[in-house]
This record gives structure tokens, C-alpha cells and sequence, in this order.
């Protein structure tokens, strides 16, 4: 069965060129036999970046599918004609911003392999701390002492709820990656942790797709991956009662959804991703925080209309 990679891209240059970094340095390149760029309406500029790291790479076989910039209905059009147009594959997307450890393909494949013979397999997703479910499971099944830290900094447990306080509150999500900040580290704890214990944990609960494996079977059941996305694609595989894999060996990092998007942008955590994953690649301008209060000016337009917004009303 041929391997394809989607990469879900929109303008977010600083993301994904981490995101390509690190699937380089962690041979997913490797695994997969294709990679498809989503590319949701990008900019001229984008599309440049794109066009040059696929020169940059003759080694690897690429593809581009445009999309209208529409969310979520564009991202779904674009998915389906990626699979219209390689069927019969295994499947993986990571969106952007999702940044993933060392053996991140070969572990989702294995992944896979373990549970193909399931006729209601649905998803394969490793453990994302800022997502409601994976950051439940982390919390609640190896990190006891982060559990307490929740509890005092968060007034409570850690919600499954699709759109409860984990997806909601950027203070949650940063304080999440920032706890599973070093891949390498992380992932070596992790894994010690897990022991010899089950190395997957099968779920039916909402969970983000950022980062997620699937086959053509699984597409092919839906009719298609629904127009809604996320939202859509997690309710059919409820009322199907389809199960999803959560693999226990690996965690990825996931930088922001779009509701914590402007807060986080206004920390460094982006920056420090980098330093601490990526630390050779820094340049001067990330080292001095440059990046952060461009991203930061950029804001304050928008800011000042919702504050004269608020003040005329």
C-alpha cells in the first residue's frame, strides 16, 4: 500500500518551515511516497517558499493541490481530491503548526499496521498536549505531578470537552506544550513511562485531526471526508461507532488552534520551539525576538478597532 503525507499550509511560513524540518530530520520523508501540500488560497510569497523547498528536495515526490481559502469546507475539498487523486493509499496529514518527534511516520504506520484488520478503524493520532483528549490522557495515565500542576494553576481537572477549556484558553495551551516543549526529551519520557504497558489506547472521544493517519477503507465508509472537516468527521465516526488509536509512544506538538492563535502569538512560545527543537536553525532576528513583536505590531490594528469598538458602544 503506497504512503501519502498531506501538509496542510496557509501562511504561516514560521510553521511550516519547522514543520518540514522536522519531518525531515525525522525521516518521514522517508516513509511516505508522496508528499501533497495542501495550500489553502496561499500568498504569492507562500506559494514561492513551497515551489523552492520542492526544488530544494528532487529526492522527494510532491504534489500541490490549491484550495479556495474557505474553512473548513475548502480544507475538506482539498483532502478529497487528494485522495480522488491517489486512491486506494494510507493517508497522513499534519497541519502547519503541527511539529512531530523523530520516527513520527514510521511509528503511524506501525500504528496502522496493528490495527488494519479492524473493520471500524477510524483515526490514528499520537498524544497532543494542547488537545483536549490527548492532554486528558497524558495527565490522567503518566504525569501525576502535571495533573496537580493543572488542578492549582487551572481550578480543575483537565476536560475532554471538544470545545472546553483546553481548546479555549491559550494559558492551558501553552502551559501544555511548554511542559512537553523538548520532542526528544518528551518523547524519551514518554516512552519510559509507557513502560511495558499497551502501547495503544483505542478511544471514540472528539479529538483535533492536526496531526492524524487514516486509509482509503476509512474514506470510502464516510463517502468522503465531510464538508465541516473536524467537526463533521468527529461526529460520523461517533454515530458510526468507529474507533480511533491513540498511540501511546509518541508526542507531537500542536502550536496553536485558531481561537488561541492572537494570544500565543504574542508569546514566544514559537520561538522557543524553535530554540529548543530546532536550536542550530536560529537566526539573530529569532534570537532577539524580532519575529515576536512583528507578529505583535501586526496585531494592533485590530486591537485598537475592538477597543474603540467597545469604548462607542
Amino acid at each position: 500500500m503506497k504512503k501519502i503525507l498531506m501538509i496542510l499550509t496557509k501562511d504561516r511560513r514560521d510553521c511550516v518551515d519547522m514543520n518540514l524540518l522536522l519531518h525531515e530530520r525525522g525521516g518521514s520523508f522517508e516513509v511516505f511516497d508522496r508528499v501533497v501540500f495542501l495550500l489553502n488560497a496561499v500568498t504569492p510569497q507562500h506559494m514561492r517558499y513551497i515551489d523552492a523547498w520542492i526544488e530544494r528536495h528532487p529526492q522527494v515526490a510532491c504534489d500541490k493541490i490549491i484550495g479556495d481559502g474557505t474553512r473548513p469546507k475548502g480544507i475538506s475539498d482539498m483532502q478529497n481530491r487528494c485522495i480522488e487523486k491517489y486512491p486506494g493509499c494510507f493517508y497522513a496529514k499534519t497541519d502547519e503548526d503541527v511539529f512531530v518527534p523523530d520516527g513520527w511516520a514510521r511509528m503511524m504506520v506501525e500504528a496502522y499496521e496493528a490495527h488494519r484488520e479492524r473493520d471500524d478503524l477510524a483515526l490514528i493520532t499520537p498524544l497532543l498536549p494542547n488537545n483536549a483528549y490527548g492532554l486528558h490522557v497524558l495527565l490522567t495515565r503518566f504525569y501525576p505531578e502535571l495533573l496537580e500542576e493543572h488542578r492549582r494553576r487551572f481550578g480543575g481537572e483537565p476536560s475532554i470537552e471538544p470545545t472546553g477549556l483546553t481548546w479555549r484558553s491559550p494559558a492551558v495551551g501553552e502551559w501544555a506544550s511548554r511542559a512537553f516543549l523538548d520532542l526528544k526529551r518528551a518523547n524519551g519520557e514518554q516512552r519510559r513511562r509507557l513502560g511495558d504497558t499497551d502501547s495503544y489506547h483505542l478511544f471514540d472521544k472528539y479529538f483535533s485531526i492536526g496531526c492524524i493517519g487514516y486509509d482509503y477503507r476509512h474514506w470510502q465508509r464516510m463517502g468522503g471526508i465531510p464538508w465541516n472537516d473536524e467537526p463533521g468527521w468527529c461526529q460520523w465516526i461517533a454515530d458510526n461507532r468507529q474507533v480511533n488509536v491513540l498511540d501511546c509512544r509518541q508526542i507531537a506538538l500542536h502550536y496553536t488552534f485558531f481561537v488561541q492563535q492572537e494570544w500565543l502569538d504574542r508569546s514566544s512560545l514559537i520561538e522557543d520551539l524553535r530554540a529548543t527543537n530546532l536550536a542550530d536553525t536560529m537566526t539573530m532576528a529569532d534570537r532577539l525576538q524580532l519575529p515576536r513583536l512583528a507578529r505583535m505590531a501586526r496585531q494592533v490594528p485590530a486591537v485598537l478597532k475592538r477597543r474603540f469598538g467597545r469604548t462607542s458602544g
